[in-house]
């Protein structure tokens, strides 16, 4: 495994699991991150694309990333376009969450993945 899948897989499986609770149960992280729940559909919505772009995607691109480059591509624009977004919202204090660090230290770890990513990126 090299340094590109093991990046990808990393992406997936961590896309999977943010993905999985925002879509399945995303009162629970708003619970947990002190938001109200008034506008709870974007999270859901974020989970499905966190789980299908960023999770499966990922996964599948780390089996061949050469072979799979435009796959890779796609994972890679919707991690730095995720990022971006999140860095603004953040920026902005976009959010009506209390706990910071849920919203800083996953934004630290997607902006870690995109970096890694776009570093590693098939030639």
């Amino acid at each position: 495994m090299n340094k590109t899948q093991l990046t990808l897989i990393i992406c997936g499986y961590s896309s999977l699991l943010m993905g999985g609770i925002f879509f399945l149960n995303p009162y629970f992280y708003a619970s947990l991150e002190g938001a109200n729940f008034e506008n709870i559909a974007w999270l859901r919505n974020l989970g499905a694309a966190l789980i299908s772009v960023n999770g499966i995607g990922a996964l599948l691109a780390a089996s061949d990333p050469k072979k799979e480059k435009k796959l890779y591509d796609v994972v890679l624009l919707a991690s730095c376009l995720e990022t971006i977004a999140l860095s603004w919202s953040t920026y902005f204090w976009e959010f009506s969450a209390t706990v910071q660090g849920l919203i800083i230290i996953p934004l630290l770890l997607a902006g870690i993945i995109s970096v890694l990513l776009l570093i590693f990126r098939p030639k």
